[in-house]
């Protein structure tokens, strides 16, 4: 079995299936993802996507097929067993703990991992928080319950914490700009750069907004129906016969 830690790639599936009853929602997938990489994932609506997400996080369990991070197989693996190896996720809809404030939900990973080994002191894990809140402009929120915060503050809270998990070598985002403000578009663009950019982190970002994308991703994997049919640029895939028939049918 070749390590796939030795070619670059942070992440690779190999043979990726789930099914439900008669529906094959992921089919085979192969996907791989190098270090470093921010890529585009697209495909009509019901192609695989999010599904695809679940498993990565651990979700889902995938009924064949192997998910490989760093070198070791992690598609047994229960979903605070894969976070602990540096993989976070946000979902389409922000789920945070109502009751809790802005700052305790973003604590959170911070914490569960805080309890399994002490290797990082209080004082970091909240210097750490407030930096990202601040980076995502939601200091000011930071005692406020999560409940009051609206659907594109939530995107911002839960990146802030998804930046929490330590160490952190893989996000990933399902829609992350799908309904919020310009203005929040513009942080997320910005967060994801910057994380990119100054910590290496590797990102995997689901989303129908092509100018986002395109301003994010050198590089993005089109999916129909469970499977991976095409990859390149968006200029590439744009023109590819088999994506537009995908999108528009025959």
């Amino acid at each position: 079995m070749v390590d796939v830690a030795e070619d670059g790639y942070l992440l690779e599936t190999r043979g990726l299936t789930k099914r439900f009853g008669g529906l094959v929602a992921v089919d085979g997938l192969a996907l791989s993802l190098r270090r470093g990489e921010i890529r585009g994932v697209i495909g009509p609506n019901g192609s695989g996507k999010t599904t695809t997400v679940n498993l990565l996080s651990g979700l889902y369990r995938a009924d064949t097929g192997e998910i490989w991070l760093q070198g070791e197989r992690v598609d047994r693996l229960r979903p605070h067993e894969i976070t602990a190896r540096g993989v976070a996720r946000t979902f389409q809809v922000p789920k945070l703990f109502g009751n809790m404030t802005v700052l305790e939900n973003v604590l959170v990973p911070a914490l569960a991992a805080l309890a399994r080994r002490a290797d990082r002191a209080m004082p970091e894990i909240l210097e750490r928080a407030h930096r990202l809140l601040e980076f995502v402009t939601l200091e000011r929120l930071c005692d406020a319950p999560a409940r009051q915060l609206s659907g594109g503050q939530g995107m911002l809270a839960q990146i802030a914490r998804a930046f929490m998990v330590h160490p952190l070598h893989l996000v990933l985002m399902d829609e992350p700009f799908a309904g919020v403000h310009p203005t929040i578009r513009d942080i997320i663009m910005e967060s994801i750069r910057r994380m990119n950019r100054d910590e290496g982190i590797t990102f995997l970002v689901i989303s129908h907004e092509m100018a986002e994308l395109r301003r994010l991703c050198a590089r993005v994997s089109v999916m129909h129906e469970g499977r991976l049919i095409a990859e390149g640029s968006l200029e590439e895939v744009a023109n590819d016969a088999g994506v537009l028939e995908a999108y528009l049918g025959r």
